[in-house]
Parts: C-alpha cells; sequence; structure tokens
C-alpha cells in the first residue's frame, strides 16, 4: 500500500537530529537500529510509523540526484529480479553546512517479524523453509552488475511473504566492474585523512561478495554467528552447498565472519577517534550519530 511522505514531520524529525548532534545527547530520538554508516530511526505520524534511514549529508544537489536516481533503479532492477521491496521514498531538505540531507523512508514492519527475530523463535522447519526461500531469492537477483547485502536482519516476512529491506547503499556496477555508488561519501565519515586510503583499500572486500551468491551465501551465514545464531550454520550449510558449485564450509564461515568482524571494528574506532577530534580538539559539532559498541 502506496503512502504519503509526511514532509512537516521528517523537518521536526531532523531538527531534533540536528540538536542532537549539537549536544551529543541523543535521548530524544526513537533509534530503531543503527547500520555500519547509517542509523533508522522511527517517526509516529497520524499517517502511521516510518522507519527513516538518515544518509550521508550530500555535498550538493547534483550528487543526491545522481544517488536517487541510482536507487530507483536498483528498486526497479530488484523488483524485476523477483525480489519483493519494500516500498521506499527518498525526503531531502538543505542542511545548514549548504548540502543535502536525505533520508530512505519505508513503513515501519513488525519488528517481530524480522527474520533474525523469526530465526530464533519460529523452530527448525521454519528455518529450513524460510532458508530455501532465501536461496531462490538470491540465485534470481544476483549477479556481476546487481548486489544484494541480504544478511537475515535485512528480511521480514509478512503473512508468508518475505519482504527485503535494506536498500539504501544501492549495489551496481557498470559494465567495467566499477561501483556505481557514491562510494566517497559513503565513507565521509572516516576522518578526512584516511578517507581515500580506506577506500581504496577496503572497496573490494566490502563489495565484492555482494555480487556472487556464494559470497552472498558466505556473508549471510557469516552474521549468524553476530545474531548468535551460529547452531543454525550446519543445516543451512547442507542446503546451500546443494546449489553451489564450490562449498562453503564451517571453517570459511567462521574465518569470514572474524575478519568482517575486524574490519567494521577498525572503522569503528576510526570514526569514535574523529569524533574526539572533532568535539574535544576542534571544538565543533560532530556530523554523524554513532552506534553504541557492537557486540561481536
Amino acid at each position: 500500500m502506496s503512502f504519503t511522505v509526511p514532509h512537516t514531520e521528517l523537518a521536526r524529525l531532523e531538527a531534533q537530529v540536528q540538536a542532537a548532534l549539537r549536544t551529543t545527547d541523543d535521548s530524544a530520538l526513537d533509534v530503531l537500529g543503527y547500520g555500519e554508516v547509517s542509523l533508522v530511526l522511527r517517526l509516529r505520524t497520524d499517517q502511521g510509523a516510518f522507519a527513516c534511514k538518515r544518509l550521508p549529508v550530500f555535498p550538493d544537489r547534483g550528487r543526491f540526484e545522481r544517488y536517487q536516481e541510482g536507487l530507483d533503479e536498483y528498486l526497479r532492477r530488484l523488483s524485476g529480479s523477483g525480489v519483493n521491496v519494500a516500498e521506499t521514498k527518498v525526503w531531502h531538505t538543505h542542511h545548514p553546512s549548504g548540502g543535502i540531507t536525505a533520508y530512505c523512508l519505508q513503513r515501519e514492519l513488525p519488528s517481530q517479524r524480522l527474520c533474525s527475530r523469526l530465526l530464533h523463535t519460529e523452530g527448525e522447519t521454519w528455518a529450513k523453509d524460510f532458508f530455501s526461500r532465501f536461496l531462490d531469492q538470491v540465485d534470481g537477483a544476483v549477479d556481476p552488475a546487481l548486489g544484494l547485502d541480504a544478511q537475515a536482519t535485512n528480511w521480514v516476512e509478512v503473512d508468508g511473504e518475505l519482504i527485503y529491506l535494506d536498500v539504501t547503499t544501492p549495489l551496481m556496477r557498470d559494465a567495467r566492474g566499477r561501483e556505481r555508488l557514491d562510494v566517497r561519501l559513503f565513507f565521509s565519515s572516516l576522518p578526512w585523512f584516511l578517507r581515500d586510503a580506506v577506500r581504496l583499500s577496503m572497496t573490494k572486500s566490502i563489495f565484492d561478495k555482494f555480487y556472487e551468491t556464494r559470497g552472498v551465501l558466505l556473508d549471510f551465514l557469516g552474521n549468524l554467528h553476530k545474531e548468535r545464531l551460529d547452531a543454525l550454520i550446519p543445516a543451512f550449510l547442507e542446503q546451500a552447498n546443494a546449489r553451489l558449485a564450490k562449498p562453503i564450509t564451517a571453517e570459511e564461515v567462521a574465518a569470514y565472519y572474524r575478519g568482517d568482524a575486524r574490519m567494521w571494528e577498525l572503522i569503528q574506532r576510526l570514526r569514535q577517534a574523529d569524533r574526539f577530534w572533532h568535539r574535544r580538539i576542534r571544538r565543533r559539532t560532530y556530523p554523524f550519530l554513532l552506534p553504541p559498541p557492537v557486540d561481536r
């Protein structure tokens, strides 16, 4: 069911975010969750509740418009490949710096239907059926030009249908295998003197896996360790390997997760150091809200 963007309420939400950045107090914000790059806020309105994912600030309108065009194309391509994507709209406003602040909006879906939660509560039969449907979705969507970040927290089941949520990082590559995403923008929360070095050294390790079925499955299975669902890995490996030319082993899953966790821990430490530099040394507002420590 389509929705209307609640402009006035979103402007009020962004004002609250700006206040939280100035005061370093985010207690007035209703945080649904933190991603590795951005956070998701709940917005309650007369039209219902929305999940609002705040994007990095765009330096100018041109970069914002290119992002929105890419996101629209990504949504069309995922839907065309058979992925049931949550309806997503973009709202934007002018940032005090002169750039563009934007949010990706989706209607809030029942949190108890997140697949990462259902895997804890619904039992082995449901889990195996979910994973079979999940494999069909991945097989149908992923190719060298279209990627999918398909970990369990990015799916919700409503009325027996799997719905994909996390579309704010459009994973598409051009004919030469280059990311079409504005990668520099999505590394903008790192200290400025490290951004290019980290981007050049880590972009492939972060993104490559999303463009092949085996890599998507390895990432999904690895993240089960973070979700304390590693007991499901043996059964899921059996299902996955029945479809893969090169099987995945439990040891590979564990090693992948350790490496991925170390990488994101490093990135978060760099962001925390940059926040300290902004607040304590330069006496300036740090322009990002960072997640609390993550137990990996």
